[in-house]
């Protein structure tokens, strides 16, 4: 069973947010513990599982402004099978297995409107199972925020 984290180890997990590369002097000094206190506390986090230090796509930087939320029905094939071809489409950044209306609900994002509708017209309804697609484009991202991760 892994350890609940506490005030401390939150603060620490927030600066690393931030900013990942971050010195340990000056992520001590942020969070108010020595140097040798932050290193043990990392190195514990990551030794139970709890954190991973890891490195983030910028979208935006990387030439990806369009981003579409896509849910979708399937019959004829399992969630998993459809969500198996769908992991090989690149732009496809999230497979959510949901319950409700859709069965899968993906994120995918493009580089211009004419690969969004590409993506949304031919390439992913194309593939075998799918009876349904439902997408919503984000016009503008007010939070895009994702703290916790899955370490599989």
């Amino acid at each position: 069973m892994k350890r609940q984290l506490d005030e401390q180890d939150e603060a620490i997990i927030a600066v690393l947010r931030e900013d990942g590369r971050i010195a340990i002097r000056e992520l001590a000094q942020k969070v108010g513990l020595t140097e040798a206190t932050v290193r043990a506390r990392i190195r514990r986090l990551e030794t139970s599982g709890s954190i991973r230090i890891v490195a983030k796509r910028d979208l935006g930087a990387m030439g990806y402004p369009y981003t579409a939320l896509v849910g979708i029905r399937i019959r004829g094939r399992t969630i998993d099978e459809v969500g198996q071809d769908l992991l090989a489409i690149p732009e496809v950044i999230s497979i959510l297995s949901v319950i409700g209306r859709n069965d899968l609900e993906i994120q995918v994002v493009a580089r211009d409107m004419a690969t969004l509708n590409g993506l949304l017209t031919e390439t992913i309804p194309q593939i075998d199972g799918i009876v349904g697609v439902e997408s919503a484009l984000a016009m503008n991202i007010v939070k895009y925020d994702h703290p916790w991760g899955r370490f599989e």
